[in-house]
């Protein structure tokens, strides 16, 4: 029985499915997938990264603001019209946010305690609890758990996806802090990307 949350059918099945699928994590997909969202959309989706990163200098946004970059990103992946107002609405969801926040952090406090490597284990297998939900797939825990188990099955390579997508997005330093503007976003867009790609319904994608 998980310490975490009792997933009810639906969320075992998605789970099962998230398991079973093939390379999510593919570098080759998921980068290209964020390269081409940023080319079709690219002043809007800079502008919007620029105001999540600027809004999350304070702590009280950051956990609303982390499921709006979701929906955001989610919708720019898609091609669809991804506007500011979806980064903000993650602001409906601001109580759930930060119960999971406040959940996360004292576990990834503890874990990498423990010798570092808990610690890089529960930060790779949690990171897609946000896109999760985002898409209220479930409670922050129930989230947690389903993001922990699917990324789980495919750790060394959604491992290897946060280290590119964390070189990438860091790229811009090198120009003076000025082309981190436009590298920034393909840390959250290839994160989503793999998301959608991990927990991609097959009757959607057939």
């Amino acid at each position: 029985m998980s310490i975490f949350a009792s997933l009810n059918p639906e969320q075992l099945g998605l789970v099962q499915r998230a398991r079973n699928a093939v390379s999510p994590f593919d570098l080759g997909a998921c980068l290209p997938a964020a390269f081409e969202a940023l080319k079709r959309d690219f002043w809007n989706i800079v502008l919007v990264n620029f105001v999540w990163m600027l809004l999350s200098c304070f702590l009280i946004t950051i956990p609303p603001l982390m499921v709006g970059i979701c929906r955001f990103n989610d919708k720019a992946l898609r091609g669809e019209s991804a506007k500011l107002d979806d980064l903000f609405s993650g602001f409906n969801d601001f109580g759930t946010s930060w119960l999971m926040f406040l959940v996360m952090i004292p576990f990834l406090i503890v874990a990498f305690m423990l010798c570092y490597l808990p610690g890089i284990y529960l930060s790779v297998a949690w990171m897609l609890s946000w896109n999760l939900l985002a898409e209220k797939r479930g409670s922050f825990w129930e989230c947690l758990e389903m993001s922990r188990q699917a990324v789980t099955a495919h750790w060394g390579w959604a491992f290897l996806l946060v280290f590119v997508a964390q070189v990438v997005s860091q790229a811009g330093i090198i120009a003076c802090f000025v082309g981190i503007l436009a590298t920034l976003p393909f840390y959250t867009l290839m994160l989503s990307a793999a998301y959608g790609r991990l927990f991609a319904d097959p009757q959607a994608t057939a």
